[in-house]
Order: structure tokens, then C-alpha cells, then sequence
């Protein structure tokens, strides 16, 4: 056991945020699928419980730092709003589209920050290498 490190991946502030927000987002998901079980047919408890497992999967590799984690990211809090309108689940899908549509704007930030890579210090280049 002495020989094994423990795994605390570095992450900017910014995603780390974004993984906070959609916490509380699959979290107010699920509330309102606690709260409106018994209103909701089959099928809408059915998106429903899957939106909350894919954000907790999708945030767990984010916070991982998987490869393509944000990548996948953009197409999903495209794809659940548009799923969730399209069955008719009325103010509650107008609703998270707009959580949705918020996340993708913090996800953009997270991104940049993700991928920005320090400049190189040699002595005869610039600092400013593209």
C-alpha cells in the first residue's frame, strides 16, 4: 500500500465551477422528479432519471479529467433540453433549457481554461508562441 499515490487531479477554478453548477442542476433534477413522481408518466420519469445519471457520469470523468469529457459536454446540454421539450414536459423543460443554455456558456469559459497551455520559456524565442 506504501507504494500507492493518491489521485488529485489539477483542475482551473472554471471547471470546477462548471462541475458545481451541473451538481445542482442534476440535483434540482431530480428533486423535481422526486416531487412530481407520481405526475409524471412513465416516459417523462424515464428522461428524467436518465438526464441525473448522465450529468453525474459526465461530471465525474470531467472532474477525472478525461480526455473528451468537455468535448461530449457541448452535444448533451444540447441534446437532454431538446429531448425534454420535445416530450412535452412543459415549464420544467423551459426551465432547464435555460439552466442548460447558462451551463454552455460556463462550459465555453471551462474549455479555454482547460486547454490553455503556459508559454514556453526558451531564452531565444518569444513568449507569445501561437
Amino acid at each position: 500500500m506504501s507504494k500507492f499515490k493518491t489521485y488529485h487531479p489539477k483542475l482551473h477554478r472554471a471547471v470546477k465551477r462548471y462541475t458545481a453548477i451541473q451538481y445542482v442542476i442534476a440535483l434540482g433534477v431530480l428533486i423535481f422528479l422526486f416531487l412530481n413522481m407520481n405526475s409524471l408518466s412513465m416516459h417523462h420519469q424515464l428522461i428524467a432519471a436518465i438526464t441525473v445519471v448522465v450529468m453525474c457520469i459526465q461530471n465525474g470523468f470531467i472532474l477525472s479529467r478525461a480526455k473528451v469529457a468537455l468535448a461530449v459536454e457541448g452535444p448533451r446540454l444540447l441534446i437532454f433540453p431538446l429531448l425534454w421539450i420535445a416530450t412535452g414536459m412543459g415549464l420544467a423543460a423551459l426551465v432547464y433549457s435555460a439552466f442548460s443554455i447558462a451551463s454552455l456558456l460556463v462550459l465555453i469559459n471551462a474549455v479555454r481554461y482547460k486547454n490553455h497551455r503556459p508559454p514556453l520559456h526558451l531564452m531565444n524565442e518569444p513568449e507569445n508562441l501561437v
